[in-house]
């Protein structure tokens, strides 16, 4: 046979054999699309302040269950390999309700959410330790400072200990709550000891008995603290700032806290005071957030969730403060605290 007719031939057989074994191959399979049925009869087993265990019946599936994913809004998704059962959160926090659910997977498809489990943990029922070491102080950010003028004190106290926290503060005048507090802590940094607040629009040539106390997220109360009195410069002025106007406002957009607040306003006027000297009070929710010094704008930064309806006070150096000026509202979508 000649050598051309014997090249032809293999190559022919080689065709042949790859073809044979190509048919050979199995079909692939068709994709699974099929999801497994719904976890059913999502319940709890135990529930602590901190911690919520969870079990649910089985789920079935054309081919295989993989694992669960058990999950709430606002924590991380536990995933538990089948035929497991049950999972268990660490870390909550007392009181807080969280909602739970938990889904199958067969490797291809999620089933369907379970039933929603709405669980609350146990509350936190003890109070805070008292704040202590009350004083005033005559430095800030490690600089000096005129700690009593006619209408505002700074003081300084050491942190409460608590369980479980987070912890706010609030501050007794004369035995009554004061809203005039502007805390020195730059919003959405931890609050740390020892801690300093300004004590604000007080009277002139007036002696006030000032105290603090803590209260945990649990809504207990401390004991107050020690006490301190003071007596605030005298002044003659009693004239009080026009009412500032905010004449545009918005959010950074940062999405993430503390977020910012871009303001804008019409300056305000004082008989006795220079405009440069006149101070704005940016009020979140009606507690004072910054304090900024003459201008006509400025970016604050909040730590509050949810909706913030800013509004502006203008106060001159005697404490005598204007009306709140109008008001824009922002909502952040992010819903935790950052401290």
């Amino acid at each position: 046979m000649p050598l051309s007719v014997k090249v032809v031939a293999a190559a022919t057989l080689l065709v042949l054999v790859s073809a044979s074994q190509a048919v050979a191959k199995p079909p692939v399979p068709p994709r699974d699309t099929q999801p497994p049925t719904i976890p059913g009869n999502l319940r709890t087993t135990n529930v602590t302040q901190t911690s919520v265990s969870l079990a649910w019946n089985t789920s079935t599936d054309n081919r295989q269950v993989v694992f669960y994913g058990v999950w709430a809004p606002g924590l991380s998704v536990i995933y538990v390999n089948h035929p497991g059962t049950t999972a268990t959160y660490n870390n909550l926090h007392p009181g807080t309700t969280y909602a739970f659910r938990v889904q199958a997977w067969d490797g291809m498809n999620w089933s369907l959410p379970s039933n929603i489990l709405n669980v609350t943990t146990q509350p936190d029922v003890v109070a805070p330790g008292a704040p202590a070491n009350l004083a005033l102080t005559d430095s800030l950010h490690g600089f000096p400072v005129d700690g009593v003028t006619a209408s505002k004190v700074l003081i300084t106290w050491v942190n409460s200990t608590d369980d479980f926290g987070p912890l706010r503060y609030e501050v007794l005048v004369n035995g009554v709550v004061n809203p005039n507090v502007d805390d020195t802590r730059p919003q959405g940094l931890p609050i740390t000891s020892p801690h300093k607040v300004w004590v604000r629009q007080l009277d002139p040539a007036t002696t006030y008995t000032i105290a603090v106390r803590a209260i945990d997220g649990g809504g207990n109360i401390s004991a107050l603290s020690n006490t301190v009195t003071v007596t605030t410069d005298a002044s003659s002025d009693t004239a009080g700032p026009t009412t500032p106007v905010i004449t545009r406002l918005h959010d950074g957009g940062t999405g993430a806290c503390p977020e910012e607040i871009w303001l804008w306003w019409t300056p305000s006027t004082d008989s006795n005071t220079p405009q440069n000297s006149i101070e704005y009070e940016v009020r979140v929710n009606g507690v004072i957030n910054e304090v900024f010094t003459g201008g006509f704008n400025a970016i604050a930064y909040t730590e509050v969730p949810g909706v913030n309806v800013v509004t502006l006070v203008a106060v001159d150096p005697a404490g005598n403060a204007s009306a709140p000026s109008n008001s824009f509202t922002i909502v952040n979508s992010w819903t935790t605290s950052c401290v």
